[in-house]
């Protein structure tokens, strides 16, 4: 075998070992930049599939953690709408007793039902981004109706079909409180419940929204508008919205306002549980966030022992090799000067 000495050979050796020692230098400056293998695979070999199967499981916690942000929105815009319709019951309520017993002029009762009844849709027509918070899962329909709209016409009729004659007529006069809390307990009634409840008022879905927070855990992550609490506080301001500005005599007059606060008084009960729920809601999902952190916090510990770098050992492979290269490229430099006509 024949070995052949010259310039080309010198020159070609010296630039293909400062290839070499540049694309190490380049691997090793990628990994002190970054704490972590430049190849993981080429690196790790047999062991990349576990390195994969890590680094799959974290993006799933992190998924689960963006998720429970969202969830968490949404039950921060339920938490304030059911806030706002607690603090409406109570002034309604405060006003039904105040003006009971101070014989406040039923005008004032009636404008006040009227507020609140408008409140009321609005609170439950709350949109997260184009979706009703308290329509269940039929979430693309606002859940409730105007009042004016349906609801009391209803109520109306129900009062007409019962006594023969409307709220406004004259006649309305001779009622006396035993007949309209009759009314009141029944026929009225009747109008909140599920049937006429889902057709008059509302276009809400029972099935609420269930949301995964963590892989083993679901929670109920939103609230309907068919809710229990919700009818007593519609049905507190439908009565005396429709009845106490009507020709009612005192005593029936009296009968309203007296169920209207017993009712309100319901619906604020059930609120109250209502609130407790999603309440416990918010807790469960700030332990699962709690509990997912901590959990990649042990993937990204198991990651860093596979893929990790030590970068003060990198470090010195870099000094050692920007030395080497140096010394590369001043050899290469003499050695395009040589001529082996020098050495013949």
């Amino acid at each position: 075998m024949r070995t052949y000495i010259s310039t080309l050979v010198f020159h070609s050796t010296s630039v293909s070992a400062s290839a070499r020692i540049q694309n190490e230098l380049n691997r090793l400056t990628k990994e002190v930049s970054t704490g972590r293998m430049a190849d993981v695979g080429l690196s790790l070999g047999t062991q990349t599939g576990r390195s994969m199967r890590l680094h799959i499981d974290t993006d799933a916690l992190t998924a689960f953690t963006n998720s429970n942000a969202m969830v968490s929105a949404r039950l921060s815009q339920t938490d304030n709408a059911l806030s706002a319709l607690a603090s409406d019951a109570t002034s309604f309520s405060q006003a039904l007793i105040s003006g009971r017993n101070a014989g406040t002029a039923r005008a004032t009762l009636v404008t006040a039902a009227n507020d609140a009844l408008g409140s009321f849709a609005s609170r439950l027509n709350t949109a997260d981004g184009g979706d009703y918070i308290f329509g269940g899962i039929n979430s693309g329909t606002a859940p409730i109706a105007d009042f004016d709209s349906g609801p009391k016409a209803a109520i109306v009729a129900a009062f007409t079909a019962k006594f023969g004659f409307a709220p406004t007529d004259p006649a309305a006069a001779g009622l006396d409180a035993a007949s309209m809390n009759d009314f009141l307990d029944n026929e009225f009634a009747d109008l909140f419940n599920d049937a006429n409840w889902s057709s008059t008022w509302s276009s809400a879905s029972d099935q609420v929204m269930q949301s995964r927070i963590s892989p083993g855990e679901t929670v109920t992550s939103s609230v309907s508008a068919n809710e229990s609490a919700f009818r007593q506080l519609a049905m507190g301001y439908a009565m005396m919205s429709v009845f106490g500005s009507g020709s009612l005599g005192d005593g029936a007059t009296d009968a309203v306002i007296d169920k209207a606060i017993t009712t309100i008084g319901n619906g604020q009960a059930a609120l109250t549980a209502v609130q407790a729920a999603m309440g416990s809601t918010e807790n469960r999902i700030a332990g699962a966030n709690t509990r997912l952190a901590t959990q990649k916090d042990i993937l990204a510990t198991q990651i860093d022992n596979l893929e990790g770098v030590d970068p003060a050992v990198a470090k010195t492979k870099i000094d050692t090799l920007s030395t080497q290269l140096e010394m590369s490229y001043s050899l290469t430099a003499k050695l395009i000067q040589l001529s082996l006509v020098n050495y013949v």
